[in-house]
């Protein structure tokens, strides 16, 4: 019998700055991102990246500024959305006052402002990219007169303008941005977008008890995972038509899951298909650049001791119960 080493709560609080942050959400951030700059590297260089173990300490800077950033707006998200996040008992740092809530408005504040301030040295376009970032997906997508996360076809929008300015910024860094570029995302975005679909049904039971509208209270779920099979078999054609080996195989292999959520559309079926579509395309980009397999595995592997020892929850995790709430994410 083994001891489990507990670790006092003193020293595990003032981690709770790092995790209002949503963590977990940085896999997609950080893939969509990592996938435009792959994507500018494969139109300059016509052939694909495999087993970069390149430390660019510019790149890595850029990175870690995007992250505080989107950190911000995930903040933002939190603070508007404090009722339903109660109700579906999710992002509870701010929602059960673990953080208090004009400490997290300040927070945010600052984590909107202050990491997009060394673009203005390191690249303009980048930082014209993440101001307008930051009004879709801090301001119109969270705030009053707009609340595009309340409305079916804006909340959608929402996330794929989000996408495609997360693929420019990343193309941005790799070189020059070319028109091209918008027609390299495509297959990438119809991934994004079938996920930021499915995202919205394990909310619904809260978000309709708060008076949303969102697109799975708009159509249902059956609508939802249908739509989002259609979504990822254009993304994989427009894959093959790009030669694109990152999205084509990361659509191949989480293709049957979508489609037995398309004929089981229940919370498990389209939780494991939410989580392991991000896996797949997360383990063809680190066959690419190993260093961010690292990445991913530090902040998994550091959120799970986080969420155990702070809250005793098995989160984050690829293992889907039939009772699980995902409560925590």
């Amino acid at each position: 019998m083994t001891m489990k080493i507990k670790i006092p709560e003193k020293y595990l609080k003032p981690l709770d700055y790092v995790y209002i942050l949503r963590p977990s959400l940085f896999f997609a951030v950080w893939i969509i991102t990592l996938a435009g700059y792959e994507s500018g590297k494969l139109y300059s260089s016509g052939e694909s990246t495999w087993f970069n173990l390149d430390l660019n300490i510019r790149l890595l800077v850029q990175f870690i500024l995007i992250t505080l950033s989107t950190g911000g707006m995930f903040i933002w998200n939190q603070l508007q959305d404090m009722a339903s996040d109660k109700e579906n008992k999710k992002c509870f740092l701010v929602s059960e006052n673990y953080i208090p809530v004009e400490i997290a408005k300040k927070y945010a504040l600052v984590l909107t402002v202050v990491p997009a301030l060394p673009f203005l040295i390191l690249d303009l376009q980048i930082f014209g990219l993440l101001v307008v970032l930051e009004l879709v997906w801090g301001y119109f997508y969270n705030f009053q007169p707009f609340s595009w996360k309340d409305k079916p076809i804006f909340g959608v929008l929402a996330n794929l303008l989000a996408g495609i300015l997360l693929m420019l910024i990343g193309w941005k860094m790799s070189g020059r941005i070319e028109l091209v570029a918008y027609q390299k995302f495509l297959p990438y975005l119809c991934a994004w977008g079938a996920v930021s679909m499915l995202t919205t049904i394990p909310d619904a039971k809260g978000d309709v008890k708060q008076d949303k509208k969102t697109i799975a209270l708009l159509v249902g779920p059956k609508i939802i995972v249908w739509s989002s099979l259609v979504l990822v078999i254009f993304g994989f054609v427009l894959g093959m038509k790009e030669n694109d080996p990152v999205i084509t195989h990361g659509i191949l292999l989480s293709f049957p899951l979508y489609v037995i959520a398309s004929f089981r559309p229940s919370q498990i079926w389209v939780l494991r298909t939410i989580r392991y579509s991000i896996l797949f395309l997360a383990i063809f980009l680190s066959v690419e650049y190993p260093f961010f397999f690292l990445a991913l595995g530090l902040n998994y592997y550091i959120s799970r001791f986080y969420y155990d020892q702070r809250f005793g929850l098995d989160y984050p995790t690829f293992h889907v119960l039939e009772e699980e709430n995902d409560s925590h994410q």
